[in-house]
């Protein structure tokens, strides 16, 4: 089940993936790198990949930001979701009512040498 969640802008920076669906590289300092992002028709099947580097932005504002828009891989806006310890985004893939989505998960990124705690 989708959970809608609001990310502050410094939330939302990190690396996005999901089972072959693509990566986004999302960066402080506004820029963002899509590498091997699906891209799908009219259908909702994936077509093709697309990668290449933009900036990215966040709606409505930088605290309480609900969407993702990017100027790389033409697309839907993405919408944040998850929880707030597992976010994720997904955006709209072929036509808007078969209800087909396409959804990255952020990865937790460990500094080198971290040592797992649990």
């Amino acid at each position: 089940m989708w959970q809608q969640q609001t990310l502050a802008r410094a939330d939302v920076t990190g690396t996005w993936s999901g089972d072959g669906a693509g990566t986004l590289r999302v960066n402080a300092d506004g820029t963002v790198v899509a590498t091997g992002l699906a891209v799908y028709d009219r259908d909702g099947d994936k077509v093709s990949e697309c990668s290449g580097t933009g900036e990215w932005g966040v709606y409505p504002d930088d605290r309480a930001a609900k969407q993702l828009w990017i100027t790389v891989c033409d697309g839907n806006p993405w919408e944040f979701g998850g929880s707030k310890e597992h976010p994720k985004m997904r955006r709209s893939v072929g036509d808007p009512d078969d209800g087909n989505f396409q959804t990255l998960s952020r990865q937790e990124e460990k500094p080198p040498g971290a040592v797992p705690t649990g």
